[in-house]
């Protein structure tokens, strides 16, 4: 239980609501272990933030992304999307490698 001090009559008073509700800790949680293990951060935040409708929930779910993010990180380079692809063996263009091809259309294009 919490006491706070008011400045208006100088008394302490106990607030109505519970500063602490389970309902915060899970979906914290919930947004920590999607960020962890799909490694996306603000897609994931404004889910998490269309699901609670709380603005005064942004900042502990960024916070909670983002840890998981950078701790998921220094485990597994990719996301489970990427182990996913390469598990089913997709054909998959990464971003982050460079392909240098000297061929051009024409070269591959033939008349009929």
């Amino acid at each position: 239980m919490f006491l706070f001090f008011r400045k208006d009559n100088f008394e302490f008073f106990i607030p109505e609501e519970n500063c602490v509700t389970p309902a915060l800790y899970a979906i914290v949680g919930a947004c920590a272990f999607l960020g962890g293990v799909s490694k996306m951060t603000v897609s994931l935040v404004v889910i998490m933030f269309e699901l609670t409708g709380g603005l005064t929930y942004i900042v502990p779910l960024m916070a909670a992304a983002m840890t998981a993010k950078w701790i998921g990180d220094g485990f597994v380079r990719g996301g489970i999307y990427d182990a996913h692809i390469a598990l089913n063996g997709y054909p998959f263009l990464d971003n982050k490698e460079e392909f240098n091809f000297t061929t051009t259309a024409s070269d591959v294009m033939r008349p009929r």
